[in-house]
């Protein structure tokens, strides 16, 4: 990398650095009570995502799922289970296999007035490596706001499901705008919007979960009960009241929040001990990230040629420690390992070889 490559990438990291501590001190933070109930009734929009016929539209098709039949099936049981609630009105863009404009979904919502719009998805990769649910909101101002406070209650929700937990994100596109077209096409009509990606379909850990008995209503039960929570609603048939429910808000950010499009700023490694008897090596590993946190890491125990699935990472601690099983006949293995932030950007260490001389 050439000196003035060196220069823009940290003028940039910079720049997304300043903004981001620019938006914690625009307004103070507190634990608020959920809407305050009233005469009139909350309209919340919900959208299916993907739909049509042939190969347009399909959405993630991986083991034997589909993402746009996944996102119809979830978005008819939680517009039911939010109807058990008082004081909400529900609409949905489509109700059956339709090819559906994103334009045209958010002229439906401002259409019925909406004051949230929820739009349902499930989740891939290219690598097949990531796992876990995350939610997408707009960077700016008040739509930033109510995204990023709802994503952490339906987060916690879905949390309680064993589903690992990537977090709320923002991104910008070439345009300077919000690079997703859904919430791009809502805030154009003033209307808040988050895309929910419940969970990835190309990855064993989430395919289990989302195979298993029941997960589909489960999931839009817990998408129901975040929404409930949110706008602090009463459900005389389910005997819940959540009219007393607080949270505590994220600051409105003054100017935009750039996606984290660099790897962790820290990974290193060191080796604690070396059982060759066992094959057993214990790693310490430090990884840090000054822009995003981290949530996964990998290790290697053959120099980088090939890694292990992506474990979890404990986001309290900078620096852990954790075991890794060479395979018996394995003569002087070398340990690397990459950190990933919730950007899905990945950081590798310094290779570290082991020999004998490292004992427990």
């Amino acid at each position: 990398m050439n000196n003035k490559s060196m220069i823009a990438k940290k003028m940039i990291s910079f720049v997304m650095i300043l903004t981001f501590a620019i938006s914690l001190f625009v307004s103070p933070s507190f634990s608020v009570k959920s809407y305050a109930t009233s005469n009139k009734n909350v309209v919340v929009v919900i959208d299916p995502g993907h739909g049509g016929t042939g190969d347009r539209n399909l959405g993630a098709q991986y083991n034997g799922l589909s993402e746009k039949e996944l996102t119809l099936q979830l978005a008819n049981i939680l517009k039911a289970e939010l109807e058990k609630y008082e004081g909400i009105t529900v609409y949905q863009t489509r109700t059956t296999d339709v090819l559906m404009s994103l334009e045209d979904r958010a002229a439906f919502a401002k259409n019925v007035n909406a004051d949230f719009v929820f739009s349902i998805h499930f989740n891939a990769s290219a690598e097949h490596l990531f796992y876990g649910s995350e939610v997408w909101t707009s960077t700016f101002g008040s739509y930033y706001q109510n995204g990023y406070n709802f994503g952490q209650i339906v987060s916690s929700e879905w949390s309680g499901l064993g589903l690992y937990q990537k977090g709320v994100k923002t991104r910008i596109g070439s345009s300077g705008k919000d690079y997703y077209g859904i919430i791009r096409q809502c805030v154009a009509r003033n209307l808040p919007c988050v895309i929910l990606e419940h969970a990835y379909i190309d990855q064993g850990n989430d395919v289990s979960l989302v195979k298993s008995n029941n997960f589909i209503a489960r999931l839009a039960q817990a998408d129901a009960t975040a929404i409930a929570k949110y706008y602090g609603l009463k459900s005389k048939t389910l005997g819940t009241d959540y009219s007393g429910f607080t949270y505590k808000s994220v600051k409105k950010p003054s100017g935009k929040l750039y996606q984290d499009e660099t790897g962790p700023d820290q990974c290193n490694i060191k080796i604690l001990g070396y059982d060759v008897t066992s094959g057993n090596i214990l790693v310490e590993l430090t990884a840090a990230d000054k822009q995003s946190p981290v949530i996964y890491f990998s290790y290697s125990y053959d120099g980088g040629k090939t890694f292990c699935p992506l474990q979890m990472w404990d986001r309290t601690k900078p620096t852990q420690s954790f075991n890794v099983k060479v395979p018996s006949g394995t003569t002087n293995p070398t340990i690397v390992v990459k950190a990933y932030n919730n950007y899905e950007k990945e950081a590798a260490s310094a290779p570290a070889t082991v020999n004998a001389s490292f004992k427990y």
